[in-house]
């Protein structure tokens, strides 16, 4: 098991996860952060920016490692 952070990206600004997430590997975490986008979109349809929105899934070092962007997800 892997510590992850799911940090949240709005175009320049990044608001850091301040906790970390076991996952048993990045493609678990990445799972997660899609469904994590999923929700949002369905909780905020009227939210029109989601251009510029990110996850950035960063291993334990803080490091990015996989990047689930919005508008990918808004399709699906």
């Amino acid at each position: 098991m892997a510590h992850f952070y799911l940090n949240i990206r709005d175009g320049e600004d990044l608001i850091r996860d301040p906790n970390a997430y076991v996952f048993p590997t990045a493609q678990d975490a990445r799972e997660a952060a899609v469904q994590s986008v999923r929700d949002l979109i369905r909780e905020n349809p009227e939210e029109h920016d989601f251009d510029h929105k990110q996850i950035e899934i960063a291993d334990a070092t803080g490091h990015p490692i996989s990047i689930v962007n919005f508008y990918d997800i808004l399709g699906r």
